[in-house]
C-alpha cells in the first residue's frame, strides 16, 4: 500500500523489503530477480512506500511520456469527450526525519520499459522533438473506472476546437507540471486531471489541472526534477 511505514517486512510482486531496527539504526534490504539492494538509516528515520512515476528505471532518461492509445478517440467538430487512462507508476521507498526525505530504493513494477520519439526524424543523424517514455493504455469513457494496481488513473478532457472530424491516437505528457496523487492505506493512485485542447489537424495543447479528489495526498517531488523548468502546458506540434 502507499503511504505505508515499513516496520518489519513488505512482498511487492517479485520484491521482498524488510527492514530491520537496531538500537541505534536501520538496516533497509530489498531483493528482486537475484539483485540486492542495501541501506543502513539512522534510528529517527522511518521508510514509507510511494508510488512513483514509471520514468527512472533503469536510469532517468526523460521527463515526457507518450501515451498510445489501444485504439482511437473519434470526436466531431467542436465537440468535447472525457475519457480516462491508466497510466503505469513503480515504487518507490522513501526515508523521512519529519519534513525531510530522500528516496533510497526504487521497485520497478513492470516488465517493459521502452522508449519512442515523438517529432519528425530530419535525417539519419538528426530529429526533432521528444525522446519519451512511451506506453500503452486503453481509453475508457465511463466515469466509474477506478485506478488498477500498479497505475495510475488520469482523466483527459478532449476538446476538439477545429471544424473537422478528430482522431486521437496519442498524448504526450510532461511529468515535471504532472502531479501523482494517492489515497494512503490504498493502492489507489492518480494524477491531476488533464485537458487536451486540438488546436489543428497537427497542433494540440496539454494542460494540466485540477486535483483528482480530496482525501488524495499529493506525491513529493523527485528530486531529477528539483530546478528544472516547468511550464504550464505540453505542446504537441507533430500530430495526436
Amino acid at each position: 500500500m502507499y503511504g505505508l511505514v515499513v516496520k518489519d517486512s513488505l512482498e511487492v510482486g517479485e520484491a521482498f523489503i524488510k527492514v530491520e531496527r537496531f538500537e541505534n539504526h536501520l538496516k533497509y534490504r530489498r531483493s528482486m530477480k537475484g539483485d540486492v539492494k542495501e541501506a543502513i538509516l539512522d534510528k529517527n528515520a522511518v521508510v514509507e512506500t510511494r508510488p512513483t512515476y514509471s520514468l527512472f528505471y533503469p536510469s532517468f532518461i526523460t521527463g515526457y511520456i507518450l501515451v498510445a492509445f489501444s485504439k482511437p478517440v473519434v470526436l466531431s467538430p467542436k465537440s468535447s469527450l472525457r475519457i480516462q487512462l491508466q497510466l503505469p507508476v513503480d515504487l518507490a521507498l522513501y526515508a523521512y526525519s519529519g519534513d525531510f526525505y530522500q528516496l533510497i530504493d526504487l521497485v520497478p513494477l513492470h516488465s517493459n520499459y521502452k522508449y519512442a520519439l515523438y517529432g519528425p526524424v530530419i535525417s539519419s543523424v538528426e530529429a526533432a522533438g521528444y525522446i519519451a517514455r512511451l506506453v500503452k493504455a486503453e481509453p475508457v469513457a465511463e466515469d466509474t473506472v477506478e485506478p488498477l494496481e500498479r497505475h495510475c488513473l488520469t482523466r483527459v478532457l478532449i476538446v476538439n476546437k477545429t471544424q473537422d472530424f478528430a482522431n486521437v491516437s496519442k498524448i504526450l505528457l510532461d511529468a515535471k507540471p504532472l502531479k501523482i496523487f494517492y489515497i494512503p492505506g490504498t493502492w489507489k493512485c492518480y494524477t491531476q486531471d488533464i485537458k487536451m485542447v486540438l488546436n489543428s489537424s497537427e497542433h494540440a495543447s496539454v494542460l494540466y489541472e485540477e486535483k483528482p479528489c480530496k482525501e488524495c495526498t499529493e506525491l513529493e517531488e523527485p528530486e531529477e526534477f528539483k530546478g528544472l523548468l516547468r511550464t504550464l502546458s505540453t505542446e504537441m506540434l507533430w500530430g495526436y
